[in-house]
């Protein structure tokens, strides 16, 4: 007969002292992990204080803040004038567009004006007498007049071709006033040689001085080439006294 003994199980009685679970370590990698990334985070704010920007103080902050605030407010200013000076720019362009508009409607006016009066100009110069002695080119009138002794004499001549078509005629109208003097001197005063050009006529007209107490008595009209050297044609003019 075998008699089997039962062995008696631990009885668990709990204590004060200890624990059902064991104590677990920090990880080694994860100590040396935390170290590291202390000791970068103090490198790196060592570097940043001894080489990386300087941190600006609040007062400077404030200095900075209103120089940006001035330099805005003068660029607001500019504009403003700027766009100041294109509105009167603009305003001045309209103007003097308006100005040329009213000049030129004016100047067409005038033209059309002129045509009928230009038309019967020519129909007049035709009627005019044709002084054809000297060659083609003619004096077909003049007039000369003085005042008074003394004062500009005042003179028109009237240069004609005897055709229309003729090539166009250059050249020079020389005047040589023959009076007396308030001693009774008598002289000749050649006038300054004035310039011509003409097609089929050309009125000549002006004053010219004389010298004081002088009274023009006759005037010789001459026509001379583009050379000046060459007479073309002459008259000789009676003036007249008023």
């Amino acid at each position: 007969m075998v008699i089997r003994v039962q062995t008696k199980r631990p009885v668990f009685k709990p204590s004060p002292y200890e624990t059902s679970r064991r104590s677990r370590r920090i990880p080694n990698w994860l100590i040396l992990l935390s170290i590291g990334i202390l000791i970068g985070s103090a490198g790196l704010l060592l570097l940043q204080h001894s080489y990386g920007p300087k941190l600006l103080s609040i007062a400077e902050s404030q200095k900075i803040l209103t120089e940006l605030n001035g330099l805005s407010q003068d660029k607001q200013r500019l504009q403003s004038e700027v766009d100041e000076v294109k509105r009167t720019l603009e305003s001045e362009r309209a103007e003097n567009a308006s100005i040329r508009t009213s000049i030129e409607t004016e100047l067409k006016d005038t033209q059309a004006q002129l045509a009928p009066l230009k038309a019967q100009l020519g129909s007049l110069i035709q009627t005019l007498p044709y002084d054809s002695r000297y060659g083609p080119l003619g004096i077909s009138m003049a007039s000369f007049a003085q005042s008074k002794p003394g004062e500009k004499l005042n003179y028109t001549v009237l240069l004609m071709q005897d055709k229309p078509d003729r090539p166009e005629f250059s050249g020079f109208l020389d005047l040589a006033v023959e009076g007396i003097h308030a001693n009774g001197r008598h002289e000749t005063i050649n006038l300054p040689a004035i310039p011509v050009k003409l097609g089929h006529y050309s009125p000549i007209s002006g004053q010219a001085e004389l010298p004081e107490g002088f009274s023009a008595k006759r005037v010789n009209v001459k026509v001379m080439d583009a050379g000046g050297k060459k007479q073309v044609t002459w008259r000789l003019m009676i003036v007249q006294q008023k």
